[in-house]
């Protein structure tokens, strides 16, 4: 299936990254945290900044809220990006021409829930970025894929859990994967990891 055919499954997941007060004789206001009312950020837990640009295996610290209902910190590494083959990965799918044309993309993930809600089940904002500002979804795969299991969180993911994930992208013929994007509300604010 074409990723630009994809609805996203995240279509209703809200996140909110800033970083914390500074550090050096105060709070600045300009770098005050926009959290959900009534959300307490657990302690020891920084938050990044939205627009931050950062290699594999640096973390970053964002609010996850899924629609109305529960929102946690989470901490995300993007700890590999790994680059497949259409013709033996995919071997035994069923794919457009545009598809068979694409290069797959594998991403290893960590996802550490901070607390203080659970987040069973939920998909995460997480985007393959192309060399056309184009920002592609993870593609939905049916069934077992063995170079790229996992894709989404267990469904039970209490506070203090971790779960390695890995997301599949199908990015473009004649285009090049140029990050990993952590959603932040608008794509100008997306975290990104760099491969």
């Amino acid at each position: 299936m074409s990723p630009t055919k994809i609805v996203a499954a995240v279509a209703s997941v809200l996140l909110v990254a800033g970083c914390s007060g500074s550090s050096d004789g105060g709070d600045k206001k300009s770098d005050a945290v926009p959290v959900p009312k009534g959300f307490d950020l657990p302690a020891g837990v920084t938050l990044t900044k939205g627009g931050t640009t950062l290699t594999e295996d640096k973390p970053a610290s964002v609010i996850y809220q899924v629609g109305d209902k529960a929102a946690s910190a989470i901490t995300v590494t993007v700890s590999s990006v790994r680059k497949g083959s259409i013709k033996r990965d995919f071997a035994f799918f069923s794919l457009d021409d545009e598809s068979k044309a694409s290069s797959p993309f594998y991403v290893d993930i960590t996802v550490k829930n901070e607390g203080p809600a659970g987040l069973g089940g939920a998909a995460l904002p997480i985007y393959a970025h192309d060399s056309s500002n184009t920002n592609l979804p993870a593609n939905q795969i049916v069934g077992t894929f063995n170079p790229c299991p996992r894709p989404t969180l267990p469904k039970t993911f209490l506070p203090g859990s971790t779960a390695k994930l890995c997301l599949v992208y199908l990015v473009p013929k004649g285009k090049a994967l140029q990050s990993v994007d952590l959603q932040t509300g608008s794509a100008k604010d997306a975290i990104t990891w760099t491969p």
